[in-house]
């Protein structure tokens, strides 16, 4: 049943002063939201709460999986219905992964966990006692998953048995609160620091096979973003600079001067670059700038490519939707609270988690 509050949601909001007269006019049924459902209750304690997760989905199985910060893991059914639930110690900030019929996460009480897809079942958890952040990525028969303090793990997916784990020392002084994904090909998982560095490691034995420091001087140096497409390496420096590297050996193809670059994503031919106010186009081959969509807040999670357009999650800002070809922003989504989590895409369905902690299903035009 289609609810009168999601209708008034799939508008165009405004957000600040004079942003809907910028807005070009919206194509035809972008999307639909086709259902609402919440799932955590307000506290009156909150303000503006953050649900940074994000959500993976199983088209297979059409279900959508997404932790909340109050510490739940939940499985959602295409029609909306719960599948199943499971309660962990501490919330959780980080995006699932599905492979095959297990879910993976790492929530922020420091446990990586792997659930069975059919049913819920904990197959087996493991103790970093690190706080989790970052989507785990399944390679090699292994898990690998980055801490909040610079540390990448390695654990058997089958059992999660410890395999390795490689721990750079944490730069002392303030550093920007999160972690890159770590990205596995070609036998290397790479990893993003706080001071500043990229580390290639053997995907067997977490051996260091190369490092670079690609962070320009400044006060925080996180590389907090980290890209693996087009037989390159982009990395995403918060003090100024977004890198392309060769993977095998870390020399440097590119570099483009970018202030506060802190999330990269790469595809189409394109790399797209997030920072406290806007998203950048580059040209993969050689760093040159497409496009920037300005943002009226700060923006906040990773883009993911859906079809023709760039969903950024902007925080308080919403659902960003940008045309990939000209860098356009088309619509924005008020899902309750902002959105600063990922969005899943399962065919011709989006799921969006908002800040507020209500799963949004999109049906796309």
């Amino acid at each position: 049943m289609m609810l009168p509050v999601a209708l008034a949601l799939s508008l165009s909001a405004s957000i600040g002063p004079g942003n809907r007269a910028t807005l070009p006019p919206a194509p035809r049924e972008l999307y639909r939201i086709a259902w609402r459902r919440p799932f955590v209750e307000p506290t009156a304690l909150e303000w503006h709460p953050i649900e940074a997760g994000g959500v993976a989905a199983d088209p297979a199985r059409g279900l959508a999986i997404f932790g909340t910060r109050d510490g739940w893991l939940h499985a959602v059914r295409k029609d909306r219905s719960l599948a199943w639930e499971y309660k962990a110690s501490a919330g959780f900030a980080g995006p699932p992964t599905v492979a095959g019929d297990t879910v993976y996460v790492g929530a922020r009480d420091g446990r990586l966990y792997a659930f069975a897809l059919d049913g819920g079942k904990l197959r087996w958890s493991y103790d970093t006692n690190e706080e989790l952040g970052t989507r785990p990525v399944l390679a090699n028969g292994l898990v690998y998953v980055a801490s909040l303090q610079d540390t990448v793990f390695a654990v058997d997916a089958s059992t999660g048995a410890f395999k390795w784990h490689h721990r750079r020392e944490a730069r002392s002084g303030f550093s920007i609160r999160g972690a890159a994904d770590v990205q596995v090909g070609d036998g290397r998982v790479f990893g993003g620091y706080s001071d500043g560095a990229v580390l290639a490691l053997d995907a067997t034995t977490g051996r260091v096979l190369w490092e670079r420091i690609v962070a320009p001087p400044g006060e925080q140096i996180d590389v907090d973003g980290l890209a693996l497409a087009d037989g390159k390496l982009y990395a995403a420096a918060y003090s100024g600079v977004v890198a392309a590297l060769d993977p095998k050996n870390g020399t440097t193809l590119w570099t483009t001067r970018l202030p506060g670059a802190h999330v990269v994503s790469a595809a189409k031919g394109l790399v797209f670059v997030v920072s406290p106010d806007a998203v950048t186009a580059l040209g993969s081959s050689d760093g040159v700038r497409v496009w920037e969509a300005r943002m009226d807040a700060a923006a906040a999670g990773a883009p993911v490519v859906v079809g023709r357009w760039l969903a950024v999650p902007a925080g308080l800002a919403g659902l960003r939707w940008i045309e990939i070809a000209s860098g356009k922003t088309y619509r924005i989504l008020d899902a309750g609270e902002g959105v600063s989590g990922p969005p899943a895409v399962a065919g011709g369905r989006v799921y969006v988690l908002s800040n507020g902690g209500a799963l949004l299903a999109l049906d796309l035009g």
